[in-house]
């Protein structure tokens, strides 16, 4: 594993990167808000020799946090500008949780980049932070800096990737888990993006919340490298 460190208009930046065989599609992760890129180690042993980026943008561990600099488009501009410098070749892209929103805009925005949409248990839109959201994320992210929790509550969202649905071309997988047990995308949610989008099915984990992967991992995995060999076959 190699760490990558960028700046941007003075905020720190981080990838982290398992090289792997060139020949083979690459896979970038972008974790969930304010997720930290080490979260996906067990994802890249799963993909070698796949090439693996996982991307930590603003207010993650390790990256700056600004007192100004939490919109939207100040993430989507983090997310642009580390692919534009990782130089990774045209991959499939996987986002977790309020991250979605932001990877169908740029898939919508750059679909000569994007191979392949991988979208975790989060619906098309996000909203903008509660009142309570801060109190909240302090209890839950103890090592979140404040300037993120302040700046993100002030700034943030609200934010609607549904009208850019259409635009997307890359095939799109849509995992979920069980709204009953903590998860965010519910059936309905999920068969509108289905069918807004032009190419996209929906994988449904009963057994499982908003983490898809508890408690059975492995079917986790086995549906992500099946759908890296279905786009590497549909080359």
């Amino acid at each position: 594993m190699e760490e990558r460190v960028f700046e941007r208009g003075g905020v720190r930046l981080r990838a982290l990167l398992w090289p792997g065989a060139p020949e083979r599609l690459p896979v970038v992760f972008l974790p969930g808000f304010l997720g930290p890129p080490e979260a996906y180690r067990a994802e890249a042993r799963a993909l070698a020799p796949h090439p693996v980026a996982a991307l930590g943008l603003r207010g993650s561990p390790g990256c700056g946090a600004p007192e100004r600099g939490w919109s939207v488009e100040d993430f989507l501009a983090d997310l642009g500008f580390l692919l534009e410098h990782l130089a990774i070749p045209p991959f499939l892209l996987s986002a977790y949780s309020s991250n979605v929103p932001l990877a169908l805009a740029y898939a919508a925005r750059h679909p000569e980049r994007v191979r392949g949409l991988l979208l975790i248990d989060y619906p098309a839109r996000v909203p903008r932070p509660g009142a309570d959201w801060v109190r909240r994320m302090r209890k839950a992210r103890p090592d979140l800096p404040e300037a993120a929790l302040l700046g993100i509550h002030a700034e943030f969202g609200p934010f609607d990737a549904g009208p850019l649905l259409s635009r997307v071309r890359a095939p799109v997988l849509l995992l979920r888990g069980n709204p009953e047990r903590g998860g965010l995308l519910d059936e309905g949610e999920a068969e509108a993006m289905r069918a807004a989008l032009p190419n996209a099915r929906v994988v449904a984990f009963p057994e499982s919340g908003h983490e898809v992967w508890d408690p059975d991992p492995g079917a986790y995995l086995e549906a992500l490298k099946g759908f890296v060999a279905a786009l590497e076959g549909g080359r």
